[in-house]
């Protein structure tokens, strides 16, 4: 396989992995900025209003290291979909949330996805790409999504 083919091969997964990067540091961002509007547009109590970020942080660093270890245990490619999957589905739930309780379970769950995938992205990251040049690339791009993701969710707030 020619280096340009082996580019090419992965484009794809990285297109992926950068973009759950994106979507776990987007949401986590956004939610911490869009607080006010959580409690006055849906409801939530003050009391309660923390949960809706704490529930999210607490499962997502209580599981970070479970999730790499599935990772190595059940494959990286498959814990990450896994864990985009739970996240994305608890996503939904959450928008569609029918009380603060469940807002904030909601948010414990997209942790316990958001914990399966982040480990196996850069994991994944360093054992798709052979080349120490594309490998270093890959891992840029990876890390430039985080600064993409908050900033993108600050103009989202401002909207």
């Amino acid at each position: 396989m020619t280096e340009s083919t082996k580019v090419h091969a992965g484009l794809i997964p990285l297109l992926v992995i950068a973009t759950a990067q994106l979507m776990l540091v987007l949401d986590d961002s956004i939610v911490n900025i869009a607080l006010p509007s959580i409690q006055t547009e849906l409801g939530v109590h003050p009391v309660h209003l923390p949960w809706v970020v704490n529930a999210y942080i607490l499962a997502f660093g209580a599981l970070l290291l479970l999730g790499g270890r599935i990772g190595d245990l059940w494959g990286r490619k498959r814990t990450l979909q896994i864990g985009i999957a739970v996240f994305i589905v608890a996503s939904l739930i959450g928008g569609l949330r029918q009380s603060t309780a469940m807002l904030i379970a909601a948010r414990a769950v997209q942790g316990v996805g958001a914990a399966m995938a982040a480990p196996n992205a850069p994991a994944l990251i360093a054992t798709t790409f052979d080349s120490r040049k594309m490998r270093d690339a890959a891992l840029s791009l990876y890390g430039a999504m985080s600064g993409i993701g908050i900033v993108t969710a600050l103009f989202s707030a401002g909207c």
